[in-house]
């Protein structure tokens, strides 16, 4: 009579154990925040080494642009950090607030610029196919945690830096085509970043 309650009990833990192990391991935001900030920053640096490899920019452009390139970077690893940090709500502000004003710059650094044979749609092109890559990470990483349009913003910053550094090495027109073309699409990226994750379901509402 005694063997019946103890079968069940054990049939319930053998249950329950193996729900847990089913079920998935937290990981901790700070690890998700590392990959999504080195997705952002290698695919801009793979950008970079292509450039280079195939004669698009050389060193010398690199030195020459070295301080935007290093602005670049950091804010494709800041955007991806404070996307997804749960208690840097002002450092998450200091990234939205300081990349217009980078942008700003970015462009007024070109001057005037050179005259290029290519039509000026290819750099909005070359930066928007470019960025879908760190897009991509960026919703994946979004759906992790609860949805504020911040968090989706940085994010979208951190993946539009990869072809702004692109552009940065390929291009040598002026502020006007800067602006348009290169900002501009950096913009679309950002933008479609926080529309897109805004209609996602999330995973998790971790905050």
């Amino acid at each position: 009579m005694s063997e019946a309650p103890v079968d069940a009990l054990s049939r319930a833990r053998a249950a329950a154990l193996a729900e847990l192990r089913a079920a998935p391991v937290a990981k901790p935001w700070s690890a998700q925040a590392a990959r999504l900030a080195g997705a952002f920053a290698l695919t801009g640096l793979v950008a970079a080494a292509v450039a280079l490899a195939a004669s698009l920019a050389g060193w010398g452009r690199v030195l020459e642009r070295a301080s935007f390139i290093v602005g670049l970077l950091v804010i494709a690893a800041l955007g991806g950090v404070v996307a997804l940090a749960p208690r840097l709500r002002g450092a998450r502000a200091a990234v939205i607030g300081a990349t217009p004003i980078f942008m700003a710059a970015l462009v007024l650094s070109r001057g005037a610029g050179f005259t290029s044979t290519t039509p000026a749609w290819v750099c909005s092109a070359s930066h928007v196919a470019l960025g879908t890559i760190p897009l991509a990470f960026a919703l994946a990483a979004l759906r992790q945690c609860a949805w504020r349009w911040s968090r989706a913003l940085a994010a979208g910053f951190g993946a539009g830096a990869a072809g702004a550094l692109l552009g940065e090495l390929a291009c040598r027109q002026g502020a006007r085509h800067v602006l348009v073309h290169h900002v501009g699409a950096w913009l679309v990226i950002a933008a479609a970043c926080t529309l897109i994750s805004r209609r996602m379901r999330p995973r998790s509402f971790a905050p």
